[in-house]
């Protein structure tokens, strides 16, 4: 009975990784390569210099000196959400911060802006995060997890990164624009990806920079590849916990963050000096202790999620460092990268 239970959740694994792939794709040729022409057309026809955007700007006078997205972790089924702590942190941040506009809605785990409680398998999905916080020993979290893994996979791969990467830069587009943030304006934007997220951050940059948007990149405890968005990102600060291993999960699986490919994207962003790497303390990926944990003091006397708070303001609180970017002609096409 156990090695049957066993072959199905395997099975159930192999057809989740079979399929992952299949709804960036199914999106990019349904509709995505419309949307992203269309989306490219129309930046560029508000560029500063056309008298709309200038007459936009004008009446945007209250724009922020920043805008940020926040891309959560791989436990949430939509951008809404982000758990308590997360919260607590971004409130702090925001009031800290008058003149940073935070934006925290943002589902990073689909391309086609639709979180997973907006599609046919809603259900299933409202039911599983029902579940898991009732009980927490249950599987569903794993699920949850392994669904979102998935993506952040397809991410990662050259083969079906661009397309579902693009998908993604388009939502957070479509945030911004929301919020009110001006095509034309270059006001920077800092993506912020805590686990997952922080794959999602770096593979949206390419996009985002296309769109003119100045973008830049924070991770927290993140996964990531070597991603052809790190030569789009101005700068991407990297927060470390000491006791986090999950987060070594990215140097180990992704060869481009390989001590001998010094040619990948990340290893060149770190040599051009656009890479900062923060200690997070001795905190854990999730849970107790964790980056967020605002109720229990570390080991080392420092409340962890005030420690993260000190950090996210030093870092969005000060103009982002400029630091030349690789020329067009030696940036890796995404088609290009290392394959994992």
């Amino acid at each position: 009975m156990i090695w049957w239970l066993l072959g199905a959740l395997v099975a159930l694994l192999v057809v989740f990784a079979l399929l992952a792939p299949l709804e960036s794709l199914r999106w990019w040729s349904s509709q995505g390569a419309v949307q992203a022409r269309r989306t490219l057309a129309l930046t560029s026809a508000d560029a500063p210099g056309d008298a709309a955007a200038s007459r936009q700007l004008t009446v945007a006078g209250e724009q922020p000196d920043r805008y940020v997205v926040y891309l959560s972790g791989i436990g949430v089924v939509d951008g809404e959400g982000i758990s308590m702590r997360e919260q607590a942190v971004w409130h702090r941040v925001e009031h800290d911060l008058p003149r940073v506009r935070v934006i925290a809605g943002v589902f990073p785990y689909a391309a086609n802006d639709l979180s997973l409680l907006q599609r046919a398998t809603s259900g299933l999905w409202t039911w599983l995060n029902k579940r898991r916080r009732v009980r927490r020993e249950s599987l569903a979290p794993y699920l949850i997890n392994l669904r979102n893994v998935l993506q952040v996979l397809v991410s990662a791969d050259p083969r079906y990164g661009p397309t579902f990467n693009a998908g993604l830069a388009l939502a957070i587009w479509d945030a911004l624009r929301q919020h009110g943030y001006v095509p034309g304006s270059r006001v920077p934007v800092t993506l912020v990806g805590f686990s997952g997220g922080g794959q999602m951050a770096v593979g949206a940059a390419s996009m985002l920079s296309l769109l003119g948007v100045p973008v830049s990149a924070v991770s927290i405890g993140g996964v990531f590849n070597a991603d052809p968005g790190f030569d789009h990102l101005q700068h991407f600060w990297d927060i470390r916990g000491g006791r986090d291993r999950l987060r070594l999960l990215g140097p180990l699986v992704f060869p481009g963050r390989w001590p001998f490919t010094p040619s990948s994207p990340w290893h060149r962003a770190m040599k051009d000096g656009r890479v900062t790497i923060y200690d997070g303390g001795p905190v854990v990926h999730e849970g107790r202790n964790s980056y967020f944990e605002g109720r229990r003091v570390g080991s080392d006397g420092v409340m962890p999620a005030d420690r993260l708070v000190g950090i996210l303001n030093a870092i969005l609180g000060t103009p982002v460092p400029q630091a030349p970017l690789p020329p067009p002609c030696d940036r890796v096409p995404a088609q290009a990268t290392t394959r994992p």
